[in-house]
C-alpha cells in the first residue's frame, strides 16, 4: 500500500506559498527596473519630441508612457497578490494579478487611438507642405531608448521563464515590441532628416497599430482568466496525467481556474469500488503531487467516485 505521506502535498502548502510568493518578491523589482527605464526614456523623448516637433517621437514617448503605466499598476497588482487569504479571499489575492494587466491593456488600447489620431494629422500637415526638423538628439534618444528597451526584454523574457512568472514572460514580449517601435522611430527620423517627410505621419500610424495589437493581446488572455476560461490542449494534457496513475479507472471531471498567474482545479477521478479510504485517499495526493511536478500548479483538490457510479449522470451529486 502507498505511504499515504509520501504524496502529502497538503502538508507543504505554507513552503509552497512561501516559494511562490518569493518569486512575485522578485518579479516586483524587476517591474521597478522597468518602471525607471520607462520613465527615463518617456521623459527624454516627450521632450525633444515636442521641441522638435517629431511626432513620431513623441508617439513613442506616449508608448513607453503606457510603460509607465503599465509597470505601476503591475507592482500594486503584485503587491496586493501577495496578501495572505482572508475571509473574503479564502484562496489568497492572486487575482489582482490579472486585474493590474487589465488595467495596463486599458491604458494601452487608449494611448494608441491618440497615437493612431495623432498620426493622422501627421499626414494630413506633411500633405499641406509642413516639414519636420530632426535633430542628433532625437536620433540619439530613440536609438539609445531602443537599445535599453531590447536588453530589457530578453532580461525580463528570461527571468519569466526562469520563475514560471506569466506577467515577467508577458512584459519581457511587451517590451521586446517597444524596442523595435523604438528602432523604427529611430529609422523614420533618420529617414525624415535624409529628406523622407512622409515617414513621420506614416510611422506614427504603424507605432500606433502595434500598441493597439498589444492591448488587444493582453485583453484576449486577461480575459480568458478572469472569466475563468481554458485552453481545452491543457486539460487534455491533464487527463492524460491523471490516467496513468496506478489505480485511477477514469476521470469524473476537470475543473482548472486561474489564480492570477497561479492555476487551480478541482479534480473527481473513479476507483474500484473495494478501495478503502487510506488507499483513495493516497491515490488522490499522487494525483496532485504529479499535477504539481508536472505542470507546477497552485493546488489540486482531488475527490473520489466509486467506478461503479461511472455512467451514472448524478454520480457528482
Amino acid at each position: 500500500m502507498a505511504n499515504t505521506n509520501q504524496y502529502d502535498v497538503g502538508q507543504n502548502i505554507q513552503i509552497d506559498r512561501q516559494h511562490r510568493l518569493s518569486k512575485l518578491q522578485e518579479a516586483s523589482q524587476i517591474t521597478w527596473i522597468n518602471l525607471s527605464a520607462y520613465s527615463a526614456i518617456m521623459v527624454a523623448e516627450l521632450i525633444i519630441g515636442y521641441l522638435a516637433q517629431i511626432t513620431v517621437l513623441i508617439a513613442d514617448g506616449l508608448n513607453n508612457l503606457t510603460g509607465v503605466c503599465g509597470g505601476a499598476i503591475l507592482i500594486i497588482g503584485l503587491k496586493i497578490s501577495k496578501r495572505p487569504p482572508d475571509s473574503n479571499h479564502v484562496m489568497g489575492h492572486w487575482q489582482y494579478e490579472n486585474i493590474a494587466a487589465l488595467l495596463s491593456a486599458t491604458i494601452m488600447f487608449a494611448v494608441s487611438i491618440q497615437i493612431f489620431v495623432d498620426g493622422v494629422f501627421a499626414v494630413q500637415r506633411f500633405f499641406s507642405g509642413h516639414t519636420i526638423r530632426p535633430n542628433y538628439w532625437s536620433l540619439e534618444v530613440s536609438l539609445i531608448a531602443a537599445i535599453i528597451i531590447g536588453i530589457l526584454a530578453r532580461f525580463n523574457k528570461a527571468k519569466g521563464i526562469q520563475l514560471k512568472n506569466q506577467a515577467l514572460t508577458a512584459s519581457g514580449q511587451d517590451l521586446n515590441s517597444d524596442a523595435w517601435t523604438s528602432l523604427g522611430t529611430f529609422l523614420s527620423i533618420g529617414g525624415a532628416y535624409l529628406g523622407a517627410q512622409w515617414l513621420d505621419g506614416v510611422a506614427t500610424l504603424i507605432v500606433g497599430c502595434l500598441i493597439l495589437h498589444s492591448s488587444i493581446s493582453i485583453f484576449r488572455t486577461t480575459i480568458m482568466r478572469l472569466s475563468e476560461g481554458f485552453d481545452p490542449k491543457d486539460i487534455e494534457r491533464y487527463n492524460e496525467t491523471i490516467s496513468a496513475i496506478p489505480g485511477v479507472l477514469g476521470i469524473q471531471g476537470i475543473e482548472p481556474r486561474w489564480l492570477g498567474d497561479q492555476i487551480v482545479m478541482k479534480i473527481g477521478i473513479y476507483l474500484a469500488d473495494d478501495t478503502d479510504l487510506k488507499t483513495a485517499y493516497a491515490i488522490g495526493e499522487k494525483v496532485e503531487h504529479n499535477l504539481m511536478k508536472k505542470y507546477d500548479i497552485l493546488d489540486a483538490d482531488v475527490m473520489s467516485y466509486p467506478v461503479s457510479q461511472k455512467d451514472n449522470p448524478h454520480s457528482a451529486d
